[in-house]
């Protein structure tokens, strides 16, 4: 669900405050909702759905580097429109032209020696210094980009980033299809009409490329994961965030879960998750489908929100009993310079049981809503 996170971009209007008024007197409803019946048309929909509001693209993966050390990366994109299309009384064609807001965060953790750096950034778009092509995927904030390419009949994905001390190069090829989450082609978040997302992921894709940490160039291959979604108006007062686990698995599944976790306690029960088989084919885990159980707690230093460090995860009509912890504890984000938000978003690994048999695994968990005043909203 990642997923939907940038839920988190409540910036928006705080980065632009003249906007604020001139916003006011358009009606939210003209932002289109994610309603059922949304027809996917892909690769078209890899690209931006200017009609939504917030939109990202968000990619991760653990590596392994010729020399056998292990390393995880993180990279996202996210948009958030400032006046829906049906608001603009005239097509916009000044380079100078404010639309949307984009913000990208990078991560990167360095396992053998526990570190953990991550970046942020932020632009209004002016002057193409950040934006994002309808009807491909090509998303970019200066110097950070995701785009396509098509080589030898291949569809692949491109990922580069540059910042202090780190340099990331990867190429992502999907093995299976993209899976689409929900039903009726919406991810429902809380009750309601349009409280929803549309949202898909490529839950397992071979990932090669280059990574250089403080000058030291490495080739580095592994398994990324990409989420794409996009909506309008997702979380309900009610909720104060969500865990969200993306798992790919030896035997060839991967697992998709999220708790929407409420302020009074307990989940909401539209949280939902999507069990990807080995040849591609999915299944719906509503809420009652799955067990997602936190065991033991680390304290940020900077924040001071505890966070889970370990998760027993089980869907009993599957098979599946695992326990998933996470290769480093400090993997929290502080974006004071972006979202304004706090989350934990960090690498995992897994062991235990698939179908009767020993399985292990690797993938990403994102926690937030623990830190004071990091509740996410659209």
């Amino acid at each position: 669900m990642k997923t939907i996170w940038a839920a988190l971009l409540l910036t928006a209007w705080a980065a632009v405050p003249s906007l604020a008024g001139a916003a006011s007197g358009s009606s939210s409803a003209k932002w289109r909702p994610a309603l059922p019946g949304y027809r996917y048309r892909f690769p078209h929909d890899h690209g931006a759905h200017a009609a939504f509001r917030t939109e990202w693209w968000y990619f991760s993966g653990n590596l392994t580097s010729n020399s056998g050390d292990r390393y995880a990366f993180m990279l996202a994109f996210f948009r958030s429109g400032l006046r829906p299309p049906s608001a603009r009384r005239r097509p916009r064609k000044s380079r100078w032209a404010l639309e949307n807001l984009y913000f990208a965060h990078l991560a990167v953790l360095d396992v053998k020696r526990g570190r953990h750096r991550y970046f942020e950034r932020m632009s209004r778009g002016a002057l193409e210094e950040a934006g994002a092509w309808r009807g491909r995927l090509d998303v970019w904030l200066r110097n950070w980009r995701a785009g396509e390419e098509i080589k030898g009949g291949v569809r692949a994905m491109n990922l580069s980033a540059e910042a202090k001390g780190v340099k990331l190069s990867l190429r992502l090829v999907p093995r299976k299809p993209p899976a689409v989450h929900g039903r009726g082609g919406v991810s429902q978040k809380a009750d309601g009409a349009g409280r929803a997302s549309h949202y898909y992921s490529f839950t397992r894709l071979t990932a090669r490329g280059e990574l250089r940490l403080d000058g030291r160039r490495l080739l580095v291959s592994g398994i990324a994961w990409m989420d794409h979604e996009f909506g309008s108006n997702q979380l309900a007062e009610d909720q104060i965030g969500w865990d969200w686990l993306g798992l790919q698995l030896s035997d060839g599944r991967e697992l998709m879960l999220y708790l929407m976790r409420k302020k009074g306690g307990g989940y909401d029960r539209n949280s939902s998750g999507t069990l990807v088989e080995a040849d591609g084919s999915m299944r719906y885990l509503p809420l009652r489908a799955y067990r997602f159980e936190p065991a033991g707690r680390w304290r940020s230093p900077r924040s001071g929100a505890r966070y889970p460090m370990g998760w027993r995860v089980s869907v009993p009509g599957e098979g599946i009993d695992i326990r998933v912890r996470a290769l480093a504890k400090d993997q929290e984000l502080v974006t004071e310079g972006s979202t304004r938000v706090t989350y934990w978003e960090g690498a995992v690994q897994a062991e235990g049981h698939s179908k009767g048999k020993p399985v292990s695994g690797v993938g990403f968990v994102e926690m937030t809503g623990y830190a004071e005043g990091a509740r996410p909203r659209f």
